[in-house]
C-alpha cells in the first residue's frame, strides 16, 4: 500500500472515530429533566387514553351496548383518573418551573460575579495608571 493510500485510510479511519464519539460528548440534558419530561409525556398519553375511553364509554351508552348505570359508574372512574392526571401535569410542570428558575438564579449569580470581578480589575487598572 502507498503512503497517500495510508494516509487516505487513517484519515478517514478518524473521522469515523469522530462522527461515532461526537454524541457521547455532546451536551445531553440532565437526568432530572429528562425524567420529568418522560414522565409528563406518559402522563399526557394516559389522559388522551383516558379521554378515548369516556368517549367510548358515551357512544357505547349511545348505542345501547351498556346500560346508564353502569356508565355512570364507568364514566366516574375514568373523570376521576382523568383528574388525577391533569393534577400530575400540573405539579410535573411546576417542578420543571422551579427547576427552571432555580436555572436562571444560579446564571444570574455568576454574571453578577464576573461583572464584580470585571469592576474590581478595572478599578484596580484605574488605581494603577494614577499612580
Amino acid at each position: 500500500m502507498s503512503v497517500a493510500g495510508l494516509l487516505i485510510s487513517l484519515l478517514l479511519g478518524l473521522i469515523a472515530v469522530a462522527i461515532v464519539a461526537r454524541p457521547l460528548y455532546s451536551a445531553a440534558p440532565s437526568s432530572v429533566d429528562a425524567t420529568t419530561d418522560d414522565q409528563k409525556e406518559r402522563a399526557r398519553n394516559y389522559y388522551e387514553r383516558v379521554l378515548v375511553n369516556i368517549r367510548d364509554l358515551d357512544e357505547d351508552l349511545a348505542t345501547g351496548k351498556i346500560i346508564e348505570a353502569d356508565h355512570g359508574r364507568e364514566r366516574a372512574v375514568w373523570v376521576q383518573r382523568g383528574i388525577a392526571l391533569l393534577r400530575l401535569q400540573d405539579q410535573l410542570a411546576a417542578q420543571r418551573a422551579t427547576s427552571d428558575a432555580a436555572n436562571i438564579r444560579d446564571i444570574d449569580a455568576l454574571i453578577e460575579a464576573a461583572v464584580a470581578a470585571h469592576r474590581e480589575d478595572e478599578e484596580a487598572a484605574q488605581g494603577e495608571r494614577l499612580r
